[in-house]
């Protein structure tokens, strides 16, 4: 019984250490996010294609991977197919924003002249992406459902719901079916 109200009150301390180091400004509460905004604001001119400019010391292509620093989207093409031998699609792999970047859409062209960034309003992605009925359309024979005509939303569901920019996009019905969808 002593030892379990030895092991209480040094959890209950620590606790307490911890957020008053949080209010005192002793520890960063959001660190991530203040992270990711420094990154972004220093890495404006960086092209596309130069993954060094914004991952500095990260290895994010594989060994054998060709370089890329000056290389066109169309070039990434060549491998980046999917079949037998190629190296797949890069769909789903990489965050929209770097697909985007790698076609040459600069962040301005979606999210305007603003000092800071914002999330891109849906009315922009039809701007260029079309209609999401005519999407739908397009994507009416993937199984099992189609992702872009949904029981819940029709083909109105927000674009961010699923497609993120600047992070890695999800699968929103997986929540709560079986859904195996890759998206991009």
């Amino acid at each position: 019984m002593k030892h379990k109200k030895t092991i209480d009150f040094l959890m209950a301390f620590a606790l307490v250490v911890f957020l008053a180091a949080i209010f005192a400004g002793g520890l960063d509460a959001a660190p991530k996010e203040k992270k990711a905004a420094a990154a972004k604001s220093k890495t404006v001119d960086v092209k596309a294609w130069d993954c060094a400019g914004c991952h500095k010391d990260k290895k994010v292509l594989p060994e054998n991977h060709i370089a890329i620093k000056e290389m066109p989207y169309e070039s990434c093409l060549a491998c980046h197919l999917p079949g037998e031998g190629k190296a797949g699609t890069l769909k789903g792999k990489i965050p929209g924003s770097h697909l985007h970047a790698f076609k040459g859409v600069t962040c301005e062209q979606c999210h305007g002249k603003i000092k800071k960034p914002a999330p891109v309003e849906m009315a922009k992605c039809v701007d260029c992406h079309g209609q999401t009925a005519k999407l739908a359309e397009k994507t009416a024979n993937v199984k099992p459902n189609n992702p872009h005509e949904s029981p819940h939303y029709g083909t109105d569901a927000d674009c961010n719901l699923c497609h993120h920019q600047h992070a890695k996009s999800e699968n929103l019905c997986a929540q709560c079916h079986k859904f195996d969808y890759v998206v991009p």
